[in-house]
């Protein structure tokens, strides 16, 4: 079996986890079968209510949610386990998503493995229940075919599935299943032992409690507890509205039950037991965000006036009280991330900091080698699985390597019943002073329990901006680098924040494709920031607009854009995070588009109250009438930009026609770039594909009903239906740029449009005049 044959997946348990690992599986291709218990009625229609029922909401959420585009639930079958069962016999991947109870899994097992083909992999999403328990009286075909995958909730954007197998495990089996989670639905797959909670739970869960507790000792206001742990790195919610988000009911289950499981010596059994306050808030109906009362440690309200306010629990009296703005400990001063200043600061956000920071790093360095293979894959699963910022071996460099020593052995002292025996890792990194990762010629390293420093290791075919930029660039530009790869490639770094198209990168662009053709090299652009480019610098556009220079502006973007498209050699963008207005157009002219699953695309001139200039209209016309046809052009290229429509994924942005067929999706962010190096090197002395001739002239279309009346949006939307309509005559593809550039020109007189390019400016958000 190899990747490619994972086609048909199948999900049994259709909760939210389960839809949305159904999700996932169709996103990356897979005909998926989603299954639940039947409901009661003689239809299909009623005894598939269940699994039906996840798929309408998936579907009604649109693309922000577990679906990234519309035709994806296309894949996504429902059925019920009573008369839909045998249909498993056909799937490469069965997803047992039910609920933790060992009993009923068993149950659903023996069924599976009566129907199941020899091949087929099984798997369960458990949080906690251990794999050998799991396979107790299984056949030896399915102990072979049976692995664990537990993924994060929700599946499409958590990016960590954590792994457990046997030595039974078949290789071939589990390699496949790997490389389908990895390349197929954009996992990042960590190998964890067959251990209670595995990493992520095991860590995240003690966290929770061991800061919730720690902060009731010390009588912290909530409010102050979430405000330290954010300062650490820790999730933006903090950890009360953790406990809030993930349900203050659940938790005390989750807790007892890896209690349980766990030894009596372990250090998470000192925590295990919540406070009395958990009881009585669960007694109240107190549950978070969640049930009927949407109240826990935090409440919202509306008050007389009509305005929301948020309370926090008191954790002393159990009565709510107003949350405060009250920053005078100096610890809530600090910068988020300076850890080694937070520990050291004498009051009680520092107090608070040290106890939960040395109880949580001394913790997570007893699960080596026990639980996790090596110290990245602790720090990997709990910035992917918990957002935490900082995995704990990287909280402890960032203390301090004889710091965090320091503050161990005091708190060791202080409270010697919290913690375990020094864990050999924390031993060995305390003799010299050892950070948990350093650098050596340029890669990074990680301390190890047994072989000292050693590369981190990364899946075949994971290339990262720091593989890239070693040594010195070719060119050092005001806002991107120019890296030579090697002989036949370059690669343009947008290096800047936000990446607008200004003058001054535009040259550097231009001067990078310069060398490129001189040197016969192929050219891939990048951004190594969240934004592939944010489109035209609205600053430098008003400037040139009062001094008369807009349209050799325009003009430059046009002409350099056509450059890139006309290059004798290949140009290819790999795009992650946002490309926006003049972003779109700049991969638009590109010889191929390597895209991140989760870009978002969108031409939004429009809220700044102009159309696309750079030749974003001409070639989004061209692109829906090969999409949806001539006749229906002009109508969706009106409806995508007149709203500035921006796409939720590439696969939006494909189907809304911002990009052309030359693109390819990277469902692993962690793999576009050497997704787009490949693609690179694959056209490389090769011809470029010929544009072609020009497209037909397109049909003409208007609305049925009128145009925004009355504001600078009607002015707006004619002008650009107008100019989308000129695409009706032979020849209309050479024309288009300089009708663009007129109807720029001439939408920047209005002084409505100014209005919403400074509002955008002052506000971040757009003005509807």
């Amino acid at each position: 079996m190899t990747d490619t044959q994972i086609r048909r997946v199948a999900v049994i348990g259709a909760g939210v986890m389960g839809a949305g690992i159904a999700a996932q599986a169709a996103n990356a291709g897979a005909q998926v079968l989603l299954l639940d218990r039947p409901s009661e009625g003689d239809s299909f229609a009623e005894r598939n209510l269940i699994a039906a029922g996840a798929l309408e909401r998936m579907i009604k959420d649109g693309s922000r949610g577990a679906l990234m585009s519309s035709g994806v639930a296309d894949r996504i079958t429902v059925g019920n386990t009573e008369d839909h069962f045998s249909e498993l016999a056909g799937q490469d991947w069965i997803v047992e998503a039910i609920v933790e109870r060992l009993d009923v899994k068993r149950a659903l097992y023996q069924r599976i493995d009566q129907v199941r083909s020899a091949h087929c992999m099984v798997s369960s999403n458990t949080s906690t229940l251990p794999l050998k328990h799991l396979l107790d009286g299984m056949s030896d075909g399915f102990r072979q075919h049976f692995v664990v995958t537990h993924f994060f909730n929700p599946p499409r954007y958590m990016r960590l599935v954590e792994f457990v197998s046997t030595d039974e495990t078949s290789p071939e089996g589990l390699a496949a299943l790997k490389a389908f989670n990895d390349k197929g639905m954009g996992k990042t797959l960590i190998t964890c032992a067959d251990r209670p909670g595995f990493i992520a739970n095991r860590l995240g869960v003690y966290w929770m409690q061991v800061a919730l507790q720690e902060a009731v000792s010390l009588e912290l206001d909530v409010q102050q507890a979430d405000q330290v742990m954010q300062l650490c790195g820790f999730p933006r919610t903090g950890v009360f509205g953790l406990w809030d988000l993930c349900g203050i009911d659940l938790m005390p289950e989750v807790t007892a039950s890896l209690s349980r499981l766990l030894p009596e010596e372990d250090a998470f059994q000192r925590y295990a037991r919540s406070p009395e306050l958990i009881s009585t808030m669960i007694e109240k109906g107190w549950h978070g965000r969640k049930g009927k009362v949407l109240q826990g440690f935090y409440r919202q309200s509306i008050n007389d006036q009509g305005l929301k306010q948020r309370h926090q629990l008191n954790l002393m009296t159990l009565e709510y009280q107003m949350l405060s703005d009250k920053t005078d400990w100096p610890s809530l001063q600090l910068k988020k991330g300076d850890l080694s200043a937070l520990v050291q600061t004498d009051d009680k956000g520092g107090e608070y900091a040290r106890r939960v920071l040395s109880r949580v790093i001394a913790y997570a360095a007893s699960l080596l080698p026990d639980v996790a293979e090596d110290i990245d894959a602790i720090d990997t699963a709990m910035r992917l699985g918990y957002n935490w910022r900082f995995g704990p071996f990287e909280l402890r460099d960032r203390i301090g390597a004889s710091t965090f020593d320091a503050l161990l052995h005091e708190e060791q002292n202080r409270d010697p019943m919290a913690f375990a025996k020094t864990a050999p890792w924390l031993q060995q990194a305390s003799a010299g002073d050892k950070p948990g990762y350093c650098q050596i010629d340029g890669v990074t390293h990680q301390l190890t329990l047994t072989e000292g420093y050693q590369p981190i290791r990364r899946a075949e075919g994971i290339v990262l901006w720091s593989d890239l930029t070693q040594g010195q660039p070719l060119i050092e530009g005001q806002f991107s680098r120019l890296w030579q790869l090697d002989d036949e490639l370059l690669c343009f770094e947008l290096s800047a924040r936000i990446n607008t198209l200004n003058t001054t990168l535009l040259g550097e662009l231009d001067v990078a494709l310069d060398k490129a053709i001189a040197g016969h090299q192929a050219l891939l652009i990048a951004s190594s920031g969240s934004v592939f480019a944010a489109g035209a610098d609205l600053k430098e556009f008003m400037q040139l607009r009062d001094s008369g220079g807009l349209e050799d502006y325009i003009r430059y973007g046009q002409r350099l854009f056509q450059r890139i498209e006309a290059a004798p050699v290949p140009v290819v963008a790999a795009v992650s995070g946002k490309a926006l207005g003049g972003g779109v157009e700049l991969l638009m002219h590109c010889h191929y588009v390597q895209l991140a699953a989760e870009a978002q695309l969108g031409l939004v001139e429009a809220q700044v109250g102009i159309v696309p200039g750079w030749g974003g209209c001409k070639k989004m016309l061209k692109h829906t009438a090969a999409l949806y046809g001539r006749e229906r052009a002009v109508e969706t290229t009106f409806n995508t930009l007149k709203s500035a429509q921006v796409s939720h994924s590439a696969f939006e942005a494909i189907r809304m026609g911002l990009v052309a067929d030359r693109s390819a999706v990277s469902m692993n962010p962690d793999r576009l770039l050497g997704d787009a190096i490949t693609v690179t090197r694959s056209l490389t002395g090769k011809r470029q594909v010929a544009v072609g001739a020009d497209p037909r002239p397109l049909i003409p279309w208007q609305p049925d009903a009128p145009l925004a009346d009355g504001s600078y949006q009607s002015t707006l939307e004619q002008a650009l239906l107008s100019l989308l309509n000129s695409a009706d005559a032979e020849g209309w593809y050479d024309a288009f740029d300089q009708r663009e550039l007129a109807t720029d020109q001439d939408l920047a007189q209005h002084a409505a449009c100014v209005a919403r390019m400074k509002h955008l400016l002052e506000t971040g958000k757009p003005l509807k005049n």
